[in-house]
């Protein structure tokens, strides 16, 4: 074979690669919103997070990083996903060091509280973290660490798992034009966090947990990764975490999950680590049960307003985060999120008062200037 017929099978190969790496990209989508979150996060300059938090649904929804800008001048975002399970939060913190130098790494701990092993190993809650990581050697591990070998491969050619997703094209091409746009505005404009326009009653009668500390077991593989995690950041001396609990609705079905929250603060605090359950704090941040909740799990856009504010006064009073100082351009950028995110939340209040109930995310500018829906999954 000659050199000139090498070389042009050599570039057929290369195109050929760009072409299906640009399809799969194209048709990679298993959570519209997760996956603007997780890719929202490498938009961010290097090193201009003063705080990063890191959980599952409930996180992103309580915590509005714009207003805490707004309020208190420290930067922040919500690298969180629905659902996501503890097992993740090592490599998350991995992604996080290696791209920013936050004051306080926020981890919030219902990924470890579930009741089945089963919620640390489910592909559809792993994927909306993986499938969005950028390619590097901590994407590697995490997959050889977590996944089973005969599914691995799926991960690595992701094209395998979402070739069909074609029959979805609408889907595909709002989040390819929503994630542009995020590119030329230069990053998230939410910075990560989701709301609701909707309230619900409890499913039940609320219990007061405010002087409860029983505690319940958590299951095998919840309490493996989470004492793999504390351990972690013990040997890598990465002090600068806290972990919390947010606000539910905790009802009698409820109830199980918060006992096992009390046992984890009992694991985190054996290995050095500080820990704030604001489960018991609802009265001090003034939540109403029924006007401030979308469901028992997360809070709506009145929960979210009470939340952040009440959170941002105890970060800077712990731990001086209005200190923070940043560069021009940066203030410029925060300055516009927090602008967008009030536009934001007076959209989703004008949506709660007509009682149409929508879930406000990254896509809200073409949710209300097209009335299009970008749901996203509510798994816990």
């Amino acid at each position: 074979m000659n050199k000139k017929r090498i070389v042009k099978l050599c570039c057929f190969g290369l195109v050929f690669l760009l072409f299906l790496g640009g399809v799969s990209a194209f048709l990679q989508v298993n959570s519209f919103a997760d996956g603007l979150r997780i890719k929202g996060f490498y938009l961010e300059p290097e090193n201009s997070l003063d705080v990063v938090t890191i959980g599952a649904s409930e996180t992103y929804t309580a915590i509005a990083p714009g207003m805490l800008w707004d309020e208190y001048g420290f930067t922040s975002y919500d690298f969180s996903t629905a659902g996501s399970p503890i097992a993740i939060v090592k490599s998350q913190v991995k992604e996080v060091l290696k791209h920013q130098k936050p004051k306080l790494i926020v981890i919030e701990l219902n990924g470890a509280l579930q009741k089945n092993d089963s919620y640390q190993t489910d592909e559809n809650r792993l994927r909306k973290y993986i499938d969005n990581m950028p390619w590097s050697e901590n994407k590697v591990e995490t997959i050889s660490e977590l996944i089973p070998k005969e599914e691995q491969i799926n991960y690595f050619v992701p094209f395998l798992k979402y070739h069909s997703n074609w029959q979805s094209w609408d889907t595909c091409l709002a989040n390819l034009y929503v994630q542009s746009r995020m590119y030329l505005e230069g990053g998230s404009g939410l910075k990560g966090f989701q709301t609701y326009s909707d309230k619900t009653m409890a499913s039940s009668e609320v219990l007061d947990v405010a002087n409860d500390r029983t505690t319940l077991s958590l299951t095998d593989m919840s309490e493996y990764y989470l004492r793999d995690l504390l351990q972690y950041l013990k040997d890598e001396k990465i002090d600068n975490v806290l972990f919390i609990r947010i606000p539910h609705r905790i009802t009698k079905k409820t109830y199980p999950v918060y006992q096992r929250a009390n046992e984890a603060e009992k694991i985190i605090k054996e290995y050095g680590f500080s820990y704030v359950d604001f489960e018991t704090q609802k009265e001090a941040i003034g939540l109403d049960m029924t006007e401030d909740f979308y469901n028992d799990h997360h809070m709506n856009l009145y929960g979210q307003e009470k939340f952040t504010k009440y959170f941002g006064k105890y970060l800077v009073e712990h731990y001086g985060l209005n200190e923070s100082e940043h560069s021009e351009t940066v203030v410029k950028a925060w300055d516009r999120a927090a602008g967008e995110t009030d536009e934001c939340l007076s959209y989703t209040r004008k949506m709660l008062e007509k009682k149409k109930k929508a879930t406000i995310n990254e896509g809200w500018k073409e949710l209300k200037k097209y009335d299009l829906d970008f749901s996203t999954d509510k798994s816990k």
